[in-house]
């Protein structure tokens, strides 16, 4: 079905972008002059590390159901949990977005700035075809599963705003002091210790 292999291909350009950005603020935590700023940064990894978690699992069943045509082949039970899966990820494209958007805050070398908003861009991009795809697989299996779409974006239009140039003139953060960004240890594991949903 090709839903499922547009989904696997956003959500597999995602998870590199993950891998990325939790590279590029791993040396904030690590560098950090006070409790706030880690814990801030490290709340942000910890979230971005589990949803690296979900979709190591998601990617390579969409990716299968995509090249073998399975989807039809699904139970009602498989099915409705897999677009719950995928509904749970279409928040985490939102979270995500945000997530580089609270960074743009933190950097101002040019390089890694756009870097960080040509993701956040595409990110954007995403989260809104992830929700029409979802919005239409919906309507299709509506008699084995129902999801609220709420476009977690209502009252903010964020297409008005650049957030390049409107993070241009934020204070200096303590990443500003770091060139070399040093990549993610692979197979590192930490405790979730809340949602940074209070904090955006």
């Amino acid at each position: 079905m090709q839903d499922f292999t547009q989904l696997h291909t956003i959500f597999d350009r995602t998870r590199g972008y993950i891998n990325r950005f939790m590279g590029i603020i791993q040396p904030i935590i690590d560098a950090a002059q006070d409790e706030h700023t880690r814990l801030y940064y490290h709340h942000i990894l910890e979230e971005e590390e589990q949803r690296m978690g979900r979709l190591q699992q998601l990617v390579p069943h969409l990716e299968s159901l995509s090249a073998e045509k399975k989807s039809d082949q699904l139970s009602d039970r498989e099915l409705s949990q897999l677009l719950s899966d995928i509904n749970l990820e279409r928040f985490g494209l939102h979270n995500f977005r945000e997530h580089l958007e609270l960074s743009l805050y933190e950097f101002r070398d040019d390089e890694t700035r756009m870097e960080l908003d040509g993701m956040r861009e595409k990110t954007h991009a995403d989260y809104l075809q992830v929700k029409d795809i979802m919005s239409k697989l919906s309507e299709r299996f509506s008699d084995v599963y129902t999801t609220d779409l709420t476009d977690h974006d209502e009252g903010h239009d964020v297409h008005q705003v650049d957030h390049l140039k409107a993070s241009a003139n934020a204070p200096l953060g303590v990443a500003a002091v770091i060139t070399h960004p040093q990549a993610p240890v692979s197979g590192k594991k930490r405790l979730t210790v809340g949602s940074l949903k209070g904090l955006h």
